[in-house]
């Protein structure tokens, strides 16, 4: 089946997106850190919309490369997701999201995946 783009391709800086997400009870584990599937899948929307907008299409997950996870994530800070196009092929693409998370305080650590 051909689809039909609804939208022209755009740019990668229209293309772009910045998700923020508080980490919530429901969000943690027993120890009161971010489960890691609740972030992933935080990670899979925020790319998700970006490959849309970039290409007009719906768009889903074919595979992931790596994931480690280095550093917790504490119930009540704020994550900031930022994902972008990195590459464009004939039938995919190549999306990256790296992601921050604010502690109350205002400081920020970051991480790219």
């Amino acid at each position: 089946m051909n689809e039909e783009r609804s939208t022209p391709p755009h740019s990668v800086r229209a293309s772009q997106v910045e998700m923020t997400e508080l980490v919530l009870p429901n969000d943690t584990n027993q120890l009161g850190n971010l489960l890691g599937g609740r972030l992933m899948h935080m990670m899979d929307i925020a790319m998700a919309i970006a490959a849309a907008r970039h290409s007009g299409l719906v768009c889903v997950t074919a595979s992931v490369d790596e994931i480690n996870f280095l550093h917790p994530i504490r119930l009540g800070q704020v994550v900031i997701l930022r994902s972008s196009v990195n590459r464009v092929f004939r039938t995919s693409m190549e999306v990256g999201v790296s992601f921050a998370r604010r502690w109350k305080s205002g400081s920020r650590c970051s991480a790219r995946i």
